[in-house]
């Protein structure tokens, strides 16, 4: 699809690995290359009973024609550190996809966009109940009685943010929609004369972070050459 049209693609998929599940992100250049993926660093609540955790070495932001992309993923864009370390990299079209659809799920997107001084891309799915399976395969927190087949089950709320925060696109809450907007990159300089949280705006003498940025394998051998016999 990306080849075919043209487009880079970010898109949320749930990847295997050995006997391993993680919610990981794909990207997906305009030739339709696989660039690299994002594995969710920290699974919400119940998440981690199913998913595995992502590392360090799979947190990218890719240089391309149309600017520095990269993603995190629903409530681990809530993590300060995280998203200074995505601001060290340099991204500029930040992706947050979601299953959040409150209120104040837009007031940390636009929080986002300022402190990162970046455009902010993030998508929330728009689904009702009767894009689930039946129950009991599929309960709704006990509360599928009270539920129709076409009950809205999560709202939407894909929005576009400017560094400035600026709404330029959404939030849609009015079902399955594509939303789009014209970016300005002279924003980003605008903004980040004002605000650079990892440039002029830090004090490295005082508040630095760390990142171990390589993959944590459970296991490792010490050699590679070893025998059968």
């Amino acid at each position: 699809m990306a080849g075919k049209y043209k487009v880079y693609l970010v898109m949320g998929v749930i990847e295997r690995a050995g006997y391993t599940l993680y919610c990981t992100v794909l990207f997906f250049d305009a030739q339709g290359q696989y660039l690299g993926k994002h594995r969710k660093l920290m699974p919400t609540a119940l998440e981690r009973v199913i998913w595995g955790f992502g590392d360090g070495s799979s947190i990218p932001v890719f240089g391309t024609p149309v600017g520095k992309i990269g993603a995190l993923i629903c409530w681990e864009n809530r993590m300060p550190l995280l998203r200074t370390a995505m601001y060290a990299k340099g991204i500029e079209i930040y992706c947050a996809p979601t299953a959040d659809a409150r209120d104040v799920w837009q007031s940390s997107m636009t929080h986002i966009a300022l402190e990162g001084g970046c455009f902010v891309l993030s998508a929330n799915q728009f689904c009702r109940r009767k894009d689930y399976p039946p129950p009991p395969d599929y309960v709704f927190e006990d509360s599928d009685d009270n539920l129709s087949p076409d009950s809205i089950v999560c709202a939407g709320g894909s929005v576009i943010i400017s560094p400035s925060g600026s709404v330029l696109a959404g939030p849609n809450y009015d079902g399955e929609a594509l939303i789009s907007a014209d970016l300005d990159f002279g924003e980003i300089t605008r903004s980040k004369f004002d605000f650079d949280v990892v440039g002029h705006y830090s004090r490295p003498d005082i508040l630095t972070l760390s990142v171990n940025d390589h993959p944590l394998n459970p296991v490792s051998f010490a050699s590679t050459d070893r025998s059968d016999g």
